[in-house]
């Protein structure tokens, strides 16, 4: 369905951005530099920081199975405010050590509300977009994960100065900020899921499945660099911590702007053929450490797998909304974010395993590549389809 002349649809947009902001940028993806602080306060051992973290991740799934299942009209706004308030409570609620219960109880709430609002926010800004205008708004929506993931990077070592306290406090209440700035922004739209009576017909179509599998073994491109690309520096090449942060600090910058940019590209070349090449340079930037190991080449690495990466969750959603009618892409872009959220789960327990078997950064970097193509091959495949 086409946004109507008098929709503000920016307006849109930048609400679906601080929705996206703070329940992934900020309330998953910012979860992983207060690790060490837990384990070192004593609030946690390593190993339950690792089951708290798989915890989110089984809330992210659950919540993008809600919105699959989904079934008739649903008003927008309210429930974004709402699901943007629980995760700020869930914020401010991991202030209080209370105990691991308590803790995995709120990570468990706080991945549920990023799940829905993963799906939601598409259905609701990107549905609604003209399609000449699709990638941009895509873009700027989407832009809000990168965004939370490089402010938490560098803001989150300065609030810990003042104590994992004070650190979720201020966490939670950047979530009531940007709770009330959605409440004045966004527009009043409801969206509609799959109707009620619409039965047997609700199988993915075979380009969507494409996409989906596509999108689903982007993972192995995305976990070496997600879990290993600081370690591989600093450890693996023996540069230092610092030149570890100096590279991870890359992806996160290109990782906020990868959506704009490629949102710009597919309202220009179509989301398809982006996808397809954007997979391409991600194979690439995977690829290059394997043959270049100097300074410029892992930065050049760390920026193509940081833009791609979280620029490809938006190009994903774009094409599905392009290949489904617009009461189905809460339910398949559910779909897709569900099969995403099992194989990056996946994927890093196997190539965590597979690093302690054999101690080699650059076989996982060898297969993300090569992974890679595949997935470029598979959105080739649904184009063609």
């Amino acid at each position: 369905m086409e946004a109507q002349p008098e929709f503000p649809i920016y307006r849109a947009a930048v609400s679906g951005l601080l929705a996206m902001f703070i329940s992934l940028g900020v309330a998953r993806f910012g979860y992983a530099p207060l690790v060490p602080a837990l384990v070192a306060a004593h609030w946690y051992s390593a190993a339950q920081a690792f089951w708290l973290g798989a915890v989110n991740l089984l809330g992210y799934f659950l919540g993008a199975a809600i919105m699959r299942v989904w079934r008739g009209r649903l008003a927008a706004k309210p429930f974004v405010l709402v699901l943007m308030a629980v995760t700020s409570v869930s914020l401010l609620a991991s202030a209080l050590n209370w105990g691991i219960i308590w803790f995995g109880a709120w990570r468990l709430v706080s991945g549920i509300t990023g799940g829905v609002l993963m799906v939601l926010m598409a259905a609701a800004v990107v549905g609604r977009a003209p399609p000449a205008q699709k990638g941009r708004v895509s873009g700027i929506t989407f832009a809000g994960m990168g965004s939370g993931i490089t402010l938490s990077s560098l803001l989150i070592p300065v609030l810990l100065a003042h104590g994992l306290v004070f650190t979720w406090a201020a966490l939670g209440l950047l979530g009531v900020a940007a709770t009330l700035a959605v409440a004045v922004l966004m527009p009043v739209s409801s969206i509609l899921a799959a109707p009620k009576t619409a039965g047997a017909k609700t199988r993915a179509s075979r380009p969507v499945l494409l996409l989906v599998a596509a999108y689903a073994i982007s993972a192995f491109g995305f976990v070496p660099h997600m879990l290993f690309w600081s370690s591989f520096v600093a450890i693996g090449l023996h540069r230092g911590i610092a030149a570890g942060a100096h590279v991870a600090a890359w992806l996160g910058v290109a990782a906020a702007l990868g959506p704009v940019v490629l949102g710009r590209v597919a309202d220009r070349f179509g989301f398809l053929t982006t996808l397809a090449a954007g997979y391409l340079v991600m194979a690439f930037s995977v690829a290059l450490p394997l043959v270049n190991d100097a300074t410029w080449a892992l930065d050049i690495s760390a920026m193509g797998v940081g833009a791609v990466a979280l620029g490809a969750v938006m190009l994903a959603a774009g094409a599905i909304a392009g290949l489904v009618p617009a009461n189905r892409l809460a339910a398949e872009w559910g779909f897709a974010t569900m099969a995403y959220a099992v194989s990056q789960a996946l994927t890093a327990a196997a190539f965590s395993n597979l690093f302690h078997v054999t101690g080699s950064f650059l076989l996982l970097f060898a297969i993300g590549a090569a992974s890679m193509v595949v997935c470029a091959g598979l959105v080739l495949a649904a184009q063609r389809t």
